[in-house]
């Protein structure tokens, strides 16, 4: 027998997997949730991965695009049309926000006004797009529709209007007609933080609208379509060369589609953390069905042994057993994850902007595949060990109570230890395709898991201390948790990650939107106005005296200014420390202010002093924290900014902690104001009115003042509120396969041990228990996994939401009752169920049948 040749091993196999199918079928199952979720998560990312790289150019709708606040003067577009080659077409863009006003004859109560985000579009020249394709309906080019004073909108606006195709309503001094809806566009990637619906216009019914003014918010595209004789990466080299400013954004459709893609990349290493999690949980249940299979099949062995079986030829048998089961096992989640990829595109709706069309991906398939295939043979290899070396001896002294594989000796403890966890790292190493982020990874998963172990062993141990019980069923049911191979720490371990990583999102999410929208102490304001001329101040407030005279409310001068430099460092020599993530904030347009009297509400002063009545005719300037840090500048550093082409210089002294999340106006810099008092400025206000009057006072001044943009509180974190909901989805989507697996491992479990349990229920119904006391027990061993599950999960998931929220996103951590109890119902539920009907023959089958099955 030690000769056998494969045809041989493959019959032997064969032959020891008969009757054995149940347990097989929960090895398999748990092996395709891990590869499922692995799956899933690849092909998806592969799949935006491929979208985007299919629409390319039309991601920017041009070769290359230049961003900025300012519009390009003169000697500037000269440059560009000089030194690109003929043939090269220009298209310039203007965004901003704009108050759409509306009436609606069938509806008056929906008659009012309309925050929107408006781009314009140039009716002579090249046309828009220049790349991707615009789809309207009707499907006619852009400009025809947007002639004659048309504009083509959003449904979205539709609907929030009540107004239909060729209905009219006002910009600013001017009235437009809807002569289109907007079906999709190719520049513009998501939707998730827009603030109203977009409308296109025309430039000339812009000009005609009067909404830009002094200090306007406005971003300003030039989109650059090249001709062939040029390379890409020569005409950026130019354009770089010839455009100092520092201020503008000049980036290709190749940009871009990198910067996706590292954000997909991103995005598929969590999500695939969490499938990688899911697939390691998979692993635990083969480990331990395996262990149980074995440990039932020990006479076999020590009879095969008898008959001449070496160690290796069953080891052997055994393995490519274990293998094909964890092939098939692969194979199902392959297919489960390519079946998966089907769901997630309407879970990242409004999210990406584009239609996802889910394909079979060999390359993700063979990965998850094999995947799949490893982890069945890191995690099944130690239990076979250790099953193999059964002696044939066992038939004559074994204990016929237990069932146990030998524990072997420490060398092979250690060599099997250090196996798996090389095999383990190197699997986790390559999924994360980087060698540091896999050990981190791997170091992470392993401490969250001896906690889980560690915390059920102490829970399990406690549990057996206490005094027993006067009911019947309870006493037997937690008496089930001592059996010998019960299983119970690693049942719990993979339940209570599941739950752990969904609760953490949850807590997480429910306390980032109460710092957006539940700060009842700070009064957030109802709205800002931006925009506000100085001439217009005095309109503003008798608008607002005669809605609201009650009404909370601040005006703040702001003034918009670049960096010029700092104690003589001239920003346009800045030494970078890390320029990838300073160069944003040196280079980027500054929205500041001045102000006498005391210093904000929810500023702090932590270094200097703030100015008195006396020092406020200085040029003096206050820093925010972060600002000074980066800045390099301290008390008596010497502050230039730059407006309108003049360098205004002034002093620090002092240095503030802002609270950014006050949903009020905050600034990094603010003047004294003898520094900036004559310097060209717009107004921004604050406004707490009662939510009654909202509307009503948004109408009214936009009414009055038709160039004002009114922001509302509540759509700025409704906006956030929907994309974190939407981001929670996709979390609670994966970590969903680990408590798939948890629960796959709980019937795994049972099923392994059913012999047992058989025999035991037949014992009890003989001596006259009722199928109900055979439930009540089976309910109450599992009521006790799923409370101790779901009790570690909660824990951990509290101690990580609290850590998330005070060292990541630097907010208040609060604690959320309502939904700890519910994930610990669920989780308790979710387990009982499961065992349950995991053990509906040993409640129903007839005590003879049992002892005549379990005897032969």
């Amino acid at each position: 027998m030690n000769q056998l040749n494969f045809t041989q091993l493959v019959s032997l196999m064969l032959a020891e997997s008969r009757g054995a199918w149940k347990r097989m079928f929960f090895f398999i199952l748990c092996i395709a949730v891990g590869v499922g979720a692995v799956m899933t998560v690849k092909s998806f990312s592969n799949m935006v991965q491929e979208t985007i790289q299919g629409q390319s150019k039309g991601l920017l709708a041009a070769d290359i695009v230049i961003k900025g606040s300012w519009e390009q003067g003169e000697n500037d577009i000269t440059y560009q049309k000089k030194i690109l080659p003929l043939g090269t077409q220009f298209l310039f863009l203007k965004e901003l926000h704009g108050m759409a006003q509306f009436k609606n004859p069938d509806s008056p109560e929906k008659s009012g006004s309309l925050i929107t985000e408006l781009k314009s579009i140039p009716l002579v020249g090249a046309q828009y797009p220049f790349y991707g394709e615009f789809k309207s309906d009707p499907n006619q080019p852009l400009q025809e529709l947007l002639s004659g004073n048309g504009a083509v909108v959003e449904p979205s606006f539709l609907i929030k209007t009540g107004l239909n195709l060729n209905d009219e309503f006002s910009l600013g001094k001017t009235k437009l007609k809807i002569t289109g809806i907007v079906l999709s566009e190719p520049d513009r990637i998501s939707r998730a933080f827009s603030i109203g619906p977009r409308l296109f216009i025309s430039r000339a019914s812009l000009d005609k609208a009067d909404l830009i003014q002094p200090g306007s918010r406005i971003k300003h595209r030039t989109l650059i379509k090249l001709p062939n004789t040029i390379e890409l990466e020569k005409a950026l080299a130019l354009l770089e060369q010839g455009l100092p400013d520092e201020t503008i954004s000049i980036r290709t459709y190749k940009d871009v589609q990198s910067s996706l893609s590292s954000s997909i990349d991103r995005m598929g290493q969590y999500l695939g953390a969490l499938g990688v999690i899911a697939l390691l949980m998979g692993g635990i249940g083969v480990a331990m069905i395996v262990r149980t299979f074995m440990a039932q099949k020990l006479d076999t062995l020590a009879i095969m042994n008898c008959l001449g079986a070496s160690s290796r030829t069953l080891f052997k048998v055994y393995l490519l057993q274990s293998l094909l089961m964890g092939l098939a096992g692969s194979l199902l989640g392959v297919a489960l994850g390519f079946f998966l990829t089907y769901l997630l595109p309407a879970k990242m709706e409004g999210l990406i902007n584009y239609q996802l069309e889910p394909i079979f991906y060999w390359v993700p398939s063979i990965q998850s595949l094999l995947l799949g295939v490893a982890t069945t043979l890191l995690f099944c290899l130690w239990p076979l060990l250790r099953a193999v070396r059964t002696r044939p001896l066992r038939l004559f002294r074994r204990n016929f109570e237990e069932e146990e594989l030998t524990s072997g000796s420490r060398k092979d403890r250690w060599l099997a230890g250090l196996t798996v966890s090389i095999g383990l790292a190197a699997m986790i190493c390559w999924q994360a395709g980087s060698l540091k982020r896999g050990l981190v990874f791997l170091a992470a998963l392993g401490i969250s898991i001896a906690v889980f172990m560690l915390a059920s062993v102490l829970l399990l141990k406690l549990l057996k201390t206490l005094p027993q019980s006067g009911s019947l069923a309870r006493k037997y049911g937690i008496s089930n948790l001592k059996r010998p191979n019960n299983q119970a720490v690693s049942i719990i371990t993979c339940l209570g990650m599941g739950i752990m990583l969904i609760l953490t999102v949850r807590l997480v999410q429910m306390d980032t939107l109460a710092m957006l929208n539940k700060n009842t102490e700070m009064k957030p304001p109802n709205y800002f106005f931006i925009d506000i001329q100085k001439d217009q101040k005095e309109t503003f407030s008798k608008v607002l005296d005669q809605i609201a005279p009650e009404a909370e409310r601040s005006l703040t001068p702001l003034v918009r200014s670049r960096l010029y430099s700092i104690d003589d460092q001239l920003i346009a020599n800045w030494k970078y420390k890390d320029k990838q993530r300073e160069e944003w904030f040196i280079n980027r347009e500054f929205a500041m202010t001045y102000m006498a009297g005391s210093p904000p509400k929810d500023n702090k002063i932590i270094e200097g002093q703030w100015w008195d009545e006396e020092r406020a005719k200085n040029a003096e300037v206050s820093l925010e924290q972060d600002a000074a840090k980066r800045l390099n500048a301290k008390i008596g550093s010497q502050l230039t900014i730059e407006i309108q082409g003049i360098p205004v210089s002034a002093k620090v002294t002092s240095i503030r902690s802002v609270n950014w999340r006050n949903m009020r106006t905050n600034f990094y810099m603010i003047f004294s104001p003898g520094a900036l008092a004559d310097a060209p400025l717009t107004y921004v206000a604050t406004v707490h009115v009662p939510d009654e009057k909202e509307l009503q006072l948004q109408h009214a001044v936009v009414k009055a003042l038709p160039n004002i943009t009114a922001l509302s509180t509540r759509d700025i974190v409704n906006t956030i509120e929907s994309t974190v909901s939407k981001l929670k989805t996709l979390v609670d989507f994966m970590s969903g396969f680990a408590i798939a697996a948890g629960l796959f491992i709980l019937s795994g479990s049972i099923a392994s041990t059913k012999y047992r349990r058989l025999r035991e229920s037949a014992v009890l119904k003989i001596l006259g228990a009722k199928r109900k006391m055979v439930a009540s027990i089976l309910g109450f061993e599992y009521a006790a996994l799923g409370t101790i599950a779901a009790l570690v999960g909660i824990l951990l998931a509290q101690g990580f939401s609290w850590a998330i929220m005070k060292y990541m996103i630097k907010s208040a951590w609060h604690w959320q009752p309502e939904i700890l109890a519910w994930a610990f119902c669920f989780g308790v539920l979710l387990t009982v169920i499961t065992g349950i009907l995991s053990s509906l023959d040993v409640i129903n089958d007839k005590p003879l049948k049992t002892i005549r099955e379990t005897a032969s």
